[in-house]
């Protein structure tokens, strides 16, 4: 009679490390051959990254030879320009915006003075002799006039009153000159300093 075959407790087993995609390996082996191909995919993995990467870059740095160390610091200084430019361009857009709005035209009487306030941009505007000059075609006799500047806008302030009191000033003739003086954009002369009086005599 054949004995019972018994198993022997301290016989260690072959434990089986699997990977995806490969056949059943001892331990020892299947599990250095997936280490080993989990590092090759994570370089192919950040191999693609920086390839990305250099491709944003503008072309005559992204055709450049350059180690990855080289390439991430091009990189921040590509950015860096980058949002440089983006900051030019959103005060260049602002500027703009100011400019669509202006000029401003504004004009009151109190008593026998008529007070014209106007607001116009630096680049695009008019002179302050121009103003003076429509006040005085018109009948106005010029008391005083000051102009201040701030960032890109001018700001005029002219005092009148009319030559006749019987006559008077036409002030909506005057504010429909002023208007079309301000649309034709006649730039002004370099100003400086923020506040200057002229006094007239008359």
């Amino acid at each position: 009679m054949q004995a019972p075959v018994t198993s022997n407790p301290n016989k260690k087993k072959k434990r089986h490390c699997t990977v995806k995609g490969l056949k059943m390996q001892p331990e020892g082996v299947s599990c250095k051959i997936g280490r080993r191909v989990k590092e090759k995919l994570r370089r192919l993995h950040f191999k693609n990254l920086y390839s990305r990467l250099a491709s944003l870059l503008p072309p005559l740095a992204s055709q450049e030879k350059l180690t990855l160390p080289a390439l991430v610091e091009q990189s921040f200084v590509y950015l860096k320009d980058l949002k440089k430019r983006i900051d030019e361009l959103n005060a260049k857009k602002e500027e703009l915006k100011e400019d669509l709005v202006l000029p401003a035209i504004e004009m009151s009487e109190k008593g026998p003075i008529l007070e014209v306030n106007l607001v116009t941009s630096l680049k695009k505007g008019f002179t302050l002799h121009e103003v003076i000059s429509i006040l005085e075609e018109e009948g106005a006799q010029v008391l005083s006039a000051n102009y201040s500047t701030s960032k890109n806008r001018i700001f005029y302030t002219i005092s009148s009153q009319a030559y006749s009191s019987r006559i008077g000033i036409e002030t909506s003739r005057v504010y429909q000159r002023l208007k079309t003086l301000s649309a034709a954009g006649f730039a002004p002369p370099a100003l400086g300093g923020t506040l200057c009086p002229l006094q007239f005599e008359g």
